[in-house]
């Protein structure tokens, strides 16, 4: 199995978003897997000019020259596009937006109905890869992530997946770099690691490594009252 990763985090390798990511790939090794992250904040990719073009006058092939041929040839030889964001304005980020967007080449420009959706359907019988979703954000509870989650459901209907998107995501992300915190939430990077090692074993994660990994880190009340003590000290110069 191959796993690609986007991450589409403007901290890239620094982020919150790669504290979730590294476990994961590491279980995922541990089963076999090879697996590769592409930093969107390094790549340099233009936004979709909505031409069409790569309907009509290059078909299958968009006119702008950039590191989205990299990244489109990668995507076509993987069996897993493990797409992961921080949470912004309860979306992805708009550099991941613009990779999103920049996939039309992939599509035929025919619409068909897919179940109870309407679509277009891969070019040339083309597959597309298995969707994973990881995301953070710094509020405290589970509901910010519905957007994002029914945005990625929306793709997989639309790809011909009916069921949900193995989806992981980490309220009070910031708690991911506190190294002081880091004994107290061993049990959550240990969860990664064993959700990594089940998608390539099993093809999915385990409810119960999902339940896990959903789990509070700290009491929501704490994490309140934290994360405004440092930003009331933050705004006063402190």
């Amino acid at each position: 199995m191959k796993i690609l990763v986007l991450n589409g985090s403007p901290r890239g390798a620094a982020g919150n978003t790669e504290r979730m990511v590294q476990p994961f790939l590491e279980g995922a090794r541990s089963a076999g897997a090879e697996t590769e992250i592409l930093y969107v904040k390094d790549l340099k990719i233009g936004f979709c000019k909505g031409c069409f073009a790569c309907w009509t006058a290059t078909p299958g092939r968009c006119v702008q020259r950039d590191d989205m041929d990299m990244a489109l040839e990668k995507m076509d030889a993987a069996d897993t596009l493990l797409w992961a964001t921080p949470l912004y304005h309860f979306g992805m980020t708009a550099m991941l937006k613009a990779v999103m967007e920049r996939t039309l080449p992939l599509a035929d420009p025919h619409i068909v109905k897919s179940g109870d959706v309407y679509t277009h359907p891969g070019r040339s019988g083309r597959r597309f890869p298995q969707y994973l979703l990881f995301s953070n954000c710094g509020f405290p509870d589970q509901g910010h992530f519905d957007g994002l989650r029914a945005h990625f459901q929306s793709l997989a209907k639309a790809s011909g997946e009916h069921g949900a998107i193995p989806a992981v995501f980490r309220a009070a992300g910031e708690l991911l770099r506190q190294e002081e915190l880091r004994p107290h939430i061993q049990w959550y990077f240990d969860a990664l690691r064993q959700a990594g090692k089940e998608y390539v074993e099993h093809g999915g994660i385990s409810g119960e490594t999902m339940e896990v990994l959903h789990r509070d880190l700290v009491l929501r009340e704490m994490y309140i009252s934290r994360a405004n003590a440092h930003w009331d000290s933050v705004l006063k110069g402190k």
